[in-house]
């Protein structure tokens, strides 16, 4: 795979770097019922001209991990503590860039996407209490993003060509591919009927897998562009525009659209979602906009 042309390095080398869209953080509120979901108190938590994206809450839901590009450098991580609103920088390394922030099962790591001195992509480890960082996989390459199944599995999204969605086994570094081509790059664990399922989109529909054998199936239909999504209560979550919405499907055999707007933020001047993260306890939302 080293040999792929990746598409994802280009698109984040130093010479691309000013072509990168200006993106900020928006921290809002979640009151959440059996029926109903509001959003309140959108704050853009980042405010400034430059790429700040692909926000993680820690699993304390204090802090707020996500990536950022300084000064036209490479991309490194910083934290946002939500209590004193502080921004500090988690990362520091000169010679790569790190993307995707990933609080790992075991509690004691996150996960990046990182891209090497020469352009290889592949899964690294800091640990939370800071210190070096070291390789998750020396074998697996092409990472464009990945979501962690449990300690020994993890889905990855690899930029060859086709495009790749594989679940890979720590242990051996054997990946089983999942899907392949026009995949979209959104992953995230939900649940149906109380059991924890991973969830993707391929090309117009949101799919679920069965862990347990791997197996997919089609979850409902996908009729917007957005690749993000993520779970809250249940229930799907992606964006429109400006626009967050749910779908009330629940794994219907019909799986057709059911979405509906949950809160339209084009008046605090938000055009673009692209991005959507849920703190643990259900309180808090960030979602990455233009």
């Amino acid at each position: 795979m080293k040999n792929t042309i990746l598409y994802f390095s280009l698109l984040f080398s130093h010479t691309l770097f000013a072509q990168l869209p200006n993106t900020d953080i928006w921290l809002l509120d979640i009151k959440a019922t059996k029926d109903t979901i509001i959003l309140s108190n959108p704050v853009n938590i980042t405010n400034r001209a430059g790429y700040d994206n692909q926000p993680s809450f820690s699993p304390d839901g204090k802090y707020i991990l996500y990536t950022s590009i300084r000064d036209e450098k490479q991309s490194d991580i910083y934290k946002y503590d939500l209590k004193t609103k502080q921004i500090s920088q988690f990362t520091n390394t000169p010679a790569t860039s790190e993307y995707s922030p990933t609080f790992m099962p075991d509690g004691k790591n996150i996960s990046v996407v990182m891209v090497e001195p020469d352009s290889v992509q592949r899964l690294w480890k800091f640990p939370l209490k800071g210190g070096a960082p070291s390789l998750v996989m020396d074998k697996v390459d092409s990472i464009g993003y990945h979501c962690w199944i449990d300690e020994k599995h993890v889905a990855l999204y690899l930029i060859t060509n086709p495009f790749q969605l594989v679940f890979t086994d720590l242990s051996t570094q054997v990946s089983t591919i999942i899907k392949h081509d026009t995949i979209s790059r959104g992953m995230a664990l939900g649940k149906v009927n109380e059991q924890t399922r991973f969830f993707y989109s391929y090309k117009n529909v949101f799919y679920t897998v069965d862990l347990r054998n791997q197996q997919s199936f089609p979850f409902c239909v996908k009729n917007f562009n957005s690749e993000d999504f993520c779970f809250l209560n249940n229930k799907l979550i992606s964006s429109v525009n400006a626009e967050i919405i749910e779908n009330q499907q629940h794994f219907a055999d019909d799986y057709k659209s059911e979405w509906s707007v949950m809160a339209n933020l084009s008046q605090y001047g938000i055009k673009n979602i692209t991005r959507i993260a849920i703190s643990p306890d259900g309180t808090k939302m960030a979602i990455v906009a233009e």
